[in-house]
């Protein structure tokens, strides 16, 4: 008889010991003016995120490697670029840094300028489908540039043996080396930032369509000089009338 899923004891911490590792934890960004009840979301997580980080490190390994999106820079430059782009995470980040952790840098601008600049011209309104599947296909071909830079630069930096945190979106493409141990830090408080992002974009969906309802429904307005015009027929000069004019087709 198969054993319960209750009964199979879960690994013990030292079975995780030795061996590369990387502490993965979803970004989550505030930005400029955001409203207090996505604030408060957002400081819980990132509080909940450094609170499971603590028990990894004390379980398995301290970290010595820090990667961030969007960083490209390393050391002091890049941590400046880290409170610019996330705020919330950036006192976290710099304790580490400040006694066991160095910031790597992880991206290469070029790759995401060239990702990002794709990434809009497929939301633009285009009309021809060969010049959107051109725009898809090179779309695919910076992101896969874009996140194996990402692989290479991870895979060169931490030293055996050592445990990293990288904070990246949950869409990121990231080939991980095999030797890598990949522990997801993900906080139920993870969801309820989602499902806040999640009903804002459903409320804006909404209101757009709304929008779209009304305008489409609204009668035309027509001003009494045009309902005058319409009834009135210009007489040529033959005497008769613009309906008993012939067309002047152009050809």
């Amino acid at each position: 008889m198969p054993e319960k899923l209750t009964q199979i004891p879960k690994p013990k911490a030292s079975s995780y010991k030795g061996g590369r590792k990387i502490y993965l934890v979803a970004s989550m960004f505030g930005f400029q003016g955001v409203p207090d009840d996505l604030k408060s979301k957002l400081e819980t997580y990132w509080t909940d995120v450094r609170s499971q980080i603590d028990n990894l490190e004390q379980s398995l390994a301290k970290i010595t490697r820090v990667y961030h999106e969007g960083v490209f820079e390393s050391g002091e430059t890049g941590l400046e670029s880290v409170n610019n782009i996330n705020s919330y995470a950036y006192p976290f980040i710099n304790t580490l840094c400040k006694s066991t952790a160095k910031l790597e840098s992880l991206e290469d601008k070029v790759l995401v300028q060239e990702e990002y600049d794709w990434r809009i011209c497929s939301s633009a309104g285009l009309t021809s489908e060969k010049v959107y599947s051109l725009i898809l296909k090179n779309l695919e071909e910076s992101t896969a540039k874009r996140w194996s830079h990402a692989s290479t630069i991870i895979d060169s930096t931490i030293p055996k043996d050592e445990a990293a945190l990288l904070i990246v979106n949950e869409n990121h493409k990231i080939q991980f080396p095999e030797d890598i141990q990949v522990f997801y830090v993900s906080p139920p408080s993870f969801d309820a930032v989602k499902r806040w992002v999640d009903n804002q974009i459903k409320l804006m969906v909404e209101a757009q369509r709304k929008s779209s309802d009304v305008t489409e429904n609204e009668p035309e307005k027509t001003s009494d000089k045009d309902k005058s015009d319409k009834g009135k027929e210009s007489t040529n000069d033959n005497g008769g009338t613009d309906k008993d004019k012939p067309i002047d087709y152009p050809y």
